[in-house]
């Protein structure tokens, strides 16, 4: 069902534990793909569960039920943006969220046309950028490096509580999470927060991408990709 790169991820990602969830895999797809007629097509790189690109939709499932409600919750507010994927169905019980499908689905072109729309929507009851903040500094980056950037961290925590405008966050914004199909470019993968709008654009801004619209303080991003530099090493 998974390959061993997947497997593998799913248990840096959820610890040991997750295996009974990947070893029950196969049935969860199978009931899912039933209840709302999917063929699976291929298998899709995925950080926190795993994705299937299906023939007329696409297929998330998490072990996390957490995070689907969370990513769920996000989608449906910015159902009025062109600039998100579209959630079509749910079933959080299972952790499970069918998507459209974009196609061609290749990479944006112009990723940073996304971020002016997206953090126009309604941010009220999302949690707040500290949240995030801590656990991309205590876990993502300690699991990767095997260090704890205290210092980067306590900046990065300072920079997440100034009081600055307050917006819904896409929390993940590469450009590999913004894919391109034929009304613009959609952003993919949320991990929404409500926070400072630079957090959104700091990968955007390293990477040399053209600020279309950029609702943002440039000297901020500078101060964001200063706090974050271990994760560009």
């Amino acid at each position: 069902m998974i390959d061993d790169d997947s497997r593998s991820r799913l248990v840096r990602r959820f610890g040991d534990d997750v295996t009974a969830w990947i070893d029950a895999l196969p049935g969860l797809i199978a009931t899912l793909s039933a209840r709302w007629g999917l063929t699976v097509v291929t298998l899709a790189p995925g950080g926190t569960g795993v994705t299937f690109l299906c023939t007329n939709a696409v297929l998330k499932v998490t072990p996390d039920h957490d995070v689907a409600a969370l990513e769920a919750r996000a989608l449906t507010a910015w159902a009025g943006t062109p600039a998100m994927v579209d959630v079509l169905d749910t079933d959080l019980a299972r952790g499970a969220l069918l998507l459209e499908k974009i196609d061609p689905g290749t990479p944006a072109t112009d990723p940073a046309r996304v971020l002016p729309h997206l953090h126009t929507a309604n941010p009220a009851g999302f949690p707040p950028l500290r949240d995030r903040v801590d656990f991309l500094f205590e876990t993502v980056l300690t699991r990767r490096t095997g260090i704890y950037y205290a210092t980067e961290h306590h900046r990065a925590r300072k920079l997440a509580e100034d009081d600055v405008d307050q917006v819904l966050l896409h929390g993940d914004m590469h450009p590999g999470n913004v894919l391109q199909s034929p009304d613009g470019p959609k952003a993919i993968d949320p991990r929404a927060h409500v926070g400072d709008p630079a957090f959104d654009w700091m990968d955007l801004v390293h990477d040399g991408h053209d600020l279309h619209g950029a609702d943002v303080d440039l000297d901020r991003v500078h101060e964001w990709l200063t706090a974050f530099k271990p994760f560009y090493g």
